[in-house]
């Protein structure tokens, strides 16, 4: 399962978590990863996300409220 199918089949689950305002596919050290962008990072929301998905792992990154434009 390639982690854009990943984000497909868990990105609807993932948006409707309050604080949670996207998903996206990233890397780290050279590796696919399941990027969640929340508005604030604390920790009751980090507490509540999972730390993989579908055996690719989870980086939480801060974006801030998104708008689309």
């Amino acid at each position: 399962m390639t982690v854009n199918t990943v984000i497909q089949s868990h990105a609807e689950e993932l948006l409707e978590i309050s604080g949670v305002v996207g998903v996206a596919q990233g890397t780290s050290e050279g590796h696919s990863v399941v990027q969640i962008l929340v508005e604030r990072r604390t920790p009751e929301l980090i507490a509540r996300l999972p730390r993989t998905l579908d055996g690719y792992p989870v980086v939480v990154v801060q974006s801030g409220e998104l708008r689309s434009q």
